[in-house]
């Protein structure tokens, strides 16, 4: 039975074997700690290389179709985020570049890298830097937001053009998506067993 500190309330806590389905909660605050879910390492690498694939299409269709007095501007995915900028500083554009593209790809490669290192038995040690980066890097995955901004921005521009959705933007949300799904399988507890299978989970 091995012992986690809760990441609300810093109480130590006993964690049993857990079946599929079942979760340990905190006792005091009532945080999951963690949540057991079966071939967990199977379905993050199936997750990560579709949100790669995604990803891949995102950039290479048409993202928005504008057409106004009867001409039409097609719109690539990187060239929505440099107008998205255009009215800005260029930090915001690099801003929305890190998390939009290069922070989800990092974390993707880096899951990849831990689930088929702790498969192989191989790189453990180098493993447990790269997991430990992922942790740090979470926060900063938003492609989320700038979705949001999009859609935002297509309700301003609705009233001055006819607006269609390009392939790229179907594989952008299901790039999102698989990116959400990946991190539902994302459990720390477990994560840190794999990579440490002789050591506490931390």
């Amino acid at each position: 039975m091995k012992q986690l500190a809760c990441n609300e309330c810093d109480l130590l806590i006993k964690i049993p074997e857990l079946v599929h389905g079942y979760k340990a909660i905190c006792p005091r605050c009532d945080f999951v700690i963690t949540r057991f879910r079966e071939r967990f390492r199977t379905k993050l690498l199936a997750l990560s290389f579709s949100s790669l694939v995604f990803l891949a299409l995102t950039l290479m269709f048409p993202f928005l179709i504008f057409t106004a007095q009867g001409r039409e501007r097609t719109v690539y995915f990187l060239q929505s985020l440099k107008g998205m900028g255009e009215d800005t500083y260029f930090i915001v554009v690099l801003f929305m570049i890190i998390t939009t593209i290069v922070v989800p790809v990092a974390l993707m490669v880096g899951i990849s890298f831990v689930v088929v290192s702790s498969r192989l038995s191989i790189g453990l040690p180098t493993s447990r830097r790269i997991l430990k980066l992922i942790f740090q890097l979470q926060a900063w995955n938003m492609a989320e937001i700038f979705l949001l901004g999009i859609l935002v921005s297509m309700v301003k521009i609705a009233s001055l053009a006819s607006v269609e959705f390009g392939w790229s933007f179907v594989a952008f949300v299901l790039y999102i998506a698989t990116m959400a799904a990946m991190r539902i399988y994302m459990d720390k507890y477990q994560l840190w067993r794999i990579v440490s299978p002789t050591r506490e989970a931390r």
